[in-house]
């Protein structure tokens, strides 16, 4: 059975724990950014390349849906990222997760 002073310290360490964990979910981010979604839980885009877009167009064993699909991500890949929230919606940046806009 834990005592009282171990429990207060096994207590201590885990606060510490949880505090430097919620502090890193925004190191990378600006102090005047305003988070609403935690930038590394944020789902990302797939970036395709020039030459990736190239090589998957010119490939013959591709099936014509695998290309319309590919062709559909790269229209999206710059686009904002739309995800719900509360009453609303938030919108991050596809690039920087940082960057984030709250919708109602």
């Amino acid at each position: 059975m834990l005592q009282v002073a171990d429990r207060r310290r096994l207590f201590t360490a885990a606060l510490l724990l949880l505090s430097s964990m919620c502090a890193d979910a925004h190191a990378q981010c600006a102090p005047t950014d305003k988070i609403y979604i935690d930038p590394r839980l944020a789902p990302r885009r797939p970036q395709i390349s020039d030459e990736g877009w190239k090589s998957i167009m010119l490939n013959n064993n591709i099936s014509p849906e695998q290309k319309a699909r590919s062709y559909q991500l790269l229209l999206q890949q710059n686009q904002p990222i739309e995800i719900p929230y509360g009453t609303g919606k938030v919108l991050v940046h596809p690039t920087n997760p940082c960057i984030q806009q709250y919708i109602p």
